[in-house]
């Protein structure tokens, strides 16, 4: 008859508890899941505001986003609306309100018109929020144009890249001319509550030349909770004592 060994059945038995511990860890995570509503954009625009011209790609016609993302949500600047979904533009003032800037925080920059996104997005102690994103444009980056990219978050405007000082890979899966690798970005630990997220594009210092930015996996990275942080403590502290045992019997 087949008998495990004692160091086989030892990892058995230790394999059981981190799969348990594994699991309350999943458990803890899940509890924050819905703090972003639809962040892949599988269902849409769902659970998203608009400002300007702003749709969502899911057949990848600006490039694929990154796995296992299957969609991608892209805004767009003035000379978008020609060839991108042919949406209005939202003025700097109008783009301000929306993402509680104050006034002049993009028309000082010489911003003048635009599109955004946004979502009030809810969050534990020490939560952090993460997303990918890629900006793509056909302004040279030897000319005077500087579109800007940018996120906020609870009015605190974060630059993602600008004409000039984007990445540019040389060509582009969009129609634009040239875009930038997706990138992801991650805040810091936040705190319990609710937090405004915006993300937005913007004509700098003319509305010459088209500039999106796409954006996908928005999501919420959860801190585990002290029991979970517990449990998976008492399980490593088993499964060395277990194969010590083992080892010693053996």
């Amino acid at each position: 008859m087949f008998k495990l060994s004692n160091l086989t059945a030892a990892t058995v038995h230790a394999g059981a508890i981190v799969a348990i511990a594994a699991a309350a860890f999943g458990l803890a995570d899940s509890s924050h899941a819905a703090g972003v509503a639809n962040g892949d954009f599988a269902a849409g625009l769902t659970g998203w505001s608009t400002a300007g011209n702003v749709a969502v790609d899911a057949v990848s016609a600006y490039g694929p986003p990154p796995a296992p993302n299957t969609a991608q949500a892209v805004m767009g600047t003035a000379d978008t609306t020609s060839f991108l979904f042919g949406g209005s533009m939202a003025s700097a003032a109008a783009l301000e309100s929306f993402a509680g800037l104050p006034v002049g925080a993009l028309s000082g920059l010489g911003g003048l018109v635009g599109s955004a996104l946004g979502q009030k997005v809810s969050t534990a102690a020490g939560d952090s929020l993460g997303f990918s994103w890629k900006f793509m444009s056909n302004e040279p980056q030897n000319s005077p144009a500087n579109d800007l990219a940018f996120m906020v978050l609870d009015g605190v405007m974060t630059t993602l890249t600008t004409v000039q000082t984007a990445s540019f890979v040389g060509g582009s899966l969009s129609p634009m001319l040239d875009e930038t690798a997706y990138a992801s970005f991650s805040t810091g630990p936040l705190g319990a509550g609710s937090h405004m997220l915006v993300f937005g594009v913007i004509d700098i210092p003319d509305s010459l030349g088209a500039s999106a930015l796409a954006v996908t996996g928005v999501n919420i990275a959860a801190v585990p909770e002290p029991g979970s942080w517990a449990l998976m403590l008492g399980g490593a502290l088993a499964v060395g004592s277990l194969v010590r045992r083992r080892q010693q019997t053996a």
